[in-house]
């Protein structure tokens, strides 16, 4: 079985951006850094989730599909489990200095989130995301499995 979890995708948009999300609307995103929070309990796991993110579909479906189209993949953040911490690890992503929700609704289909998605101005710290997960889950680990400038990614 494939390890299965939640992560987060951080992207830089470099410069204004209208987009047009499925179900919820046309946007204008500043420029910026946007932390998406995602769950992989499906078929693949974590590795596929990955898989699908590091080489984003020609043929956008979802949100974040729309998304990456325009916003470079920084990092990815992960931590393996059991149990779904997307909801959580929103609430903490918005507790990070700068982190704001500019689209109600992105990502939360399946869940009565305000959002999995949170905007920061200037590149957030993730060592602060990282801390306030350990301290509110102290058994998980968490880490990063993927970062744009790191040798082999």
């Amino acid at each position: 079985m494939s390890q299965t979890g939640t992560y987060i995708l951080l992207l830089h948009l470099p410069a204004d951006t209208s987009l047009t999300f499925p179900h919820l609307g046309k946007f204008t995103l500043p420029a910026g850094f946007y932390a998406y929070v995602g769950s992989a309990f499906g078929p693949g796991g974590l590795p596929a989730a990955f898989k699908r993110h590091l080489t984003p579909p020609a043929s956008p479906h979802t949100p974040i599909d729309h998304l990456q189209q325009v916003a470079a993949l920084e990092e990815i953040w992960f931590a393996a489990g059991e149990e779904n911490r997307q909801h959580v690890w929103a609430d903490l992503l918005l507790a990070v200095p700068g982190g704001m929700n500019l689209i109600e609704g992105f990502g939360t289909d399946d869940c009565d989130c305000d959002s999995h998605l949170v905007y920061f101005d200037v590149r957030p710290d993730m060592e602060d995301f990282a801390v306030g997960v350990r301290y509110r889950f102290p058994a998980e680990t968490i880490a990063r499995a993927y970062s744009k400038g790191a040798a082999g990614g």
